[in-house]
């Protein structure tokens, strides 16, 4: 997870030229799949990940899809979709938003294969990010992906997860023993899908804030923080209540 005090400074014309020629000088892929779509392996390949964006202009097509009447000229039904997303500024093109969980040998290649789909979408793009580059840095700086992490979180493996982390720490005295309770549930109607998990433990207030911020500590690196509406959020998010202040949803 980039710290944030790494983001850049926003004020001076020194700091703004150096965030826009940072911009200038993105790749492609990352520029399509901006803030947070990608991640590089250490042979230098590239995994598409879903970003917040993606996943909401899916949500469109499959919508439009529905609701598409019958016998309806394909060509003229998709613009028409299209242009009802680029109204409520949600448009991403197909083709990037099909990509998701696509592999690229290398940043070359994800970057040609994203230019040849949607170069006129990308260029406008990078214009939109360049208007604004130092707003542009600091929301990336907001995403990580953990070392761990492994694409979408399923709500039962997060649980067993939470669990062993849990013990894990209590083993070595990081967390009190205690008696608890673990429930999650999927968290997907809205943009990426993440999971939500609580924990119902025999402890106070204070102590169970301290618990909590452990066991998120604990799980970074099966984790990942993507950006929506300028914010980060946790894929896996994770209560601890003291027992009697609420009860666990599974």
């Amino acid at each position: 997870m980039k710290p944030l005090a790494s983001v850049l400074r926003i004020g001076s014309a020194g700091t703004r030229l150096d965030a826009a020629r940072r911009v200038a000088a993105l790749p492609t892929y990352q520029i399509a799949l901006w803030p947070d779509g990608w991640e590089i392996g250490l042979g230098g390949e590239v995994c598409v990940r879903d970003t917040h964006e993606m996943a909401e202009a899916r949500r469109w097509y499959r919508l439009a899809e529905r609701n598409r009447p019958p016998g309806g000229e394909s060509g003229a039904w998709r613009a028409g979709a299209d242009r009802a997303m680029r109204m409520h500024g949600v448009f991403v093109p197909r083709a990037i938003v099909d990509m998701a969980e696509r592999r690229f040998p290398t940043e070359q290649v994800a970057s040609v294969a994203m230019q040849l789909v949607a170069g006129d979408w990308i260029k406008a793009r990078r214009g939109h990010l360049l208007a604004a580059p130092e707003r542009a840095l600091t929301q990336r700086a907001l995403a990580w992906c953990g070392s761990r992490h492994s694409g979408a979180p399923d709500a039962t493996a997060v649980g067993r997860l939470v669990e062993r982390l849990f013990e894990d720490c209590v083993a070595e005295g990081l967390l009190p023993r205690t008696t608890y309770r673990i429930g999650q549930c999927s968290d997907g109607g809205y943009g990426v899908r993440g999971c939500r998990c609580q924990v119902e433990a025999d402890l106070d207030a204070e102590t169970s804030a301290r618990v909590e911020d452990v066991l998120i500590t604990a799980l970074i690196p099966w984790n990942r923080a993507i950006v929506r509406d300028g914010l980060p959020r946790p894929l896996i998010a994770l209560r601890v209540l003291s027992r009697g202040a609420g009860r666990v949803s599974a």
